[in-house]
């Protein structure tokens, strides 16, 4: 899904970062998307629980790009159990990547944007953001607590032209 969005918005002339645990793989992605044109796309390697590597990586493309428009906070994993089997471990390391780490993007993008006078942030929810499915109660939980992250990002953000949505898939 983020290769995708990428993808598009570099087709519309906009310049991406393309943000994973593993360079490797980010600069494969970035190096695809420079492929048919001019230099648009850059490989960061993100932990986005990693509150430093967060930061280090939004600085990188504000150093790159001059500004961020636009934050799509996409990393997400899929652990299931039954709820009385479900290791807390697995609990806590799902709720981060999808939560913590929406959280700790957003609040180092927003600085940025609040300096440009405006922004986008959208995170990647799902049919689970609105319902529920056996055997995945952190994902549900998770992509449940993005909704609420993305109204308040609205409500705190509006002052700034600052906006947040959720894409729901499926």
């Amino acid at each position: 899904i983020g290769a995708a969005i990428a993808k598009r918005y570099v087709e519309a002339g906009g310049s991406v970062a393309i943000a994973d645990l593993k360079l490797d793989a980010a600069q494969a992605t970035a190096n695809a998307l420079n492929a048919a044109g001019p230099r648009r796309a850059i490989a960061i390697e993100m932990d986005v629980v990693n509150e430093d590597a967060v930061n280090a990586g939004v600085e990188t493309v504000v150093k790159e790009w001059g500004r961020i428009d636009v934050l799509v906070s996409n990393a997400g994993i899929q652990i299931i159990h039954p709820i009385e089997q479900y290791p807390f471990a697995d609990w806590k390391k799902l709720l981060a990547i999808h939560l913590d780490g929406a959280f700790l993007t957003t609040k180092a993008c927003l600085p940025h944007m609040y300096k440009a006078g405006g922004g986008s942030i959208i995170y990647m929810g799902s049919v689970h953001s609105k319902e529920a499915s056996p055997l995945k109660a952190a994902y549900v939980t998770a992509k449940h607590g993005l909704l609420g992250l993305a109204r308040v990002v609205s409500k705190e953000g509006a002052a700034h032209g600052v906006r947040a949505n959720v894409i729901c898939p499926g």
